[in-house]
């Protein structure tokens, strides 16, 4: 039975589904400083909550464009906050909200922001319905920055639950985000894992793992690493199309802030150098852009 799901698993990569339009979305190293957010508790606005328009990501100044003042918040500071934007946030939401005003996309991120535990995160997740059963729809970036924090506080399997019932969460995976989440499950989950996430791509209409090098690159570098007869056999079925893939597809190698640069370098080094301890041919070096 484990063979066959594998097998089922194996053939979604390759099945053909219409293409996402392409937005660009930046991605940084410092996505969640871990005690740093904006504070716009001194706004003159008394309707605003404390910190409704934090940046998503971190900085060192002492300012904002929007009057915020940056400064570190303790542990207790931001549990605190993190409880006040979920209170904020509760009455808001749903079909019949008990208060009309809107909640602010801001807020989801500000969220994440500020979690530091899996049960935060786990709150956040209760909330994702929510959204939906407002009327409204996440911007393009939550889904990353969702990822990116599930990986930053060890509990990728909430994102598995969250792309893996889309009808519940109504939360879009891009490329962007589905990368990130086989990068995030290479080494530390069962290959189970692994596979679990390459079958979002045909689910949200992505292009195919097998047609992407980034993710390509990813999956067959975990199949190798687990070594198991099924894994090793999705890799020999992957590893043709990787070679087309590597062979007209430039990376920048030198590119570092885009993250996804690093993870293929990083899987075609581990690739290779399994292939060679098993004297298979190997990959050869990247065609750099």
């Amino acid at each position: 039975m484990f063979a066959a799901t594998f097998a089922r698993r194996a053939r979604l990569l390759h099945a053909s589904s219409p293409v996402f339009k392409k937005r660009k979305a930046a991605e940084s190293d410092d996505l969640f400083d871990e005690f740093e957010i904006v504070d716009e508790s001194l706004q003159k606005s008394s309707e605003a909550i404390p910190g409704s328009q934090a940046s998503s990501g971190a900085s060192s100044s002492s300012s904002t464009t929007t009057g915020g003042v940056r400064r570190k918040l303790s542990a207790e500071e931001r549990a605190a906050k993190f409880s006040e934007i979920v209170a904020h946030m509760k009455p808001r939401l749903g079909r019949k909200p008990q208060v009309k005003e809107a909640v602010r996309n801001s807020h989801w991120l500000q969220l994440l922001q500020l979690a530091t535990t899996e049960e935060q995160l786990k709150e956040v997740v209760e909330l994702l319905p929510q959204w939906k059963e407002s009327g409204r729809d996440f911007e393009f970036g939550f889904a990353a920055a969702f990822v990116r924090r599930c990986q930053e506080l060890k509990s990728q399997h909430l994102a598995l639950e969250v792309f893996g019932d889309f009808a519940k969460f109504n939360v879009p995976l891009d490329i962007v985000a589905a990368r990130q989440l086989l990068h995030s499950l290479v080494i530390t989950h069962p290959i189970h894992d692994v596979m679990t996430a390459s079958a979002f791509y045909n689910l949200y209409g992505l292009p195919p793992a097998s047609q992407d090098l980034v993710s390509c690159s990813i999956i067959v570098d975990a199949c190798l690493r687990h070594n198991t007869p099924e894994s090793n056999a999705i890799a020999d079925a992957l590893l043709p199309h990787l070679r087309e893939l590597k062979s007209k597809t430039p990376v920048n190698v030198k590119d570092t802030y885009h993250r996804e640069n690093v993870w293929v370098k990083a899987a075609v080094d581990d690739i290779n150098r399994i292939l060679q301890k098993k004297k298979q041919e190997d990959l050869g070096p990247l065609l750099t852009a």
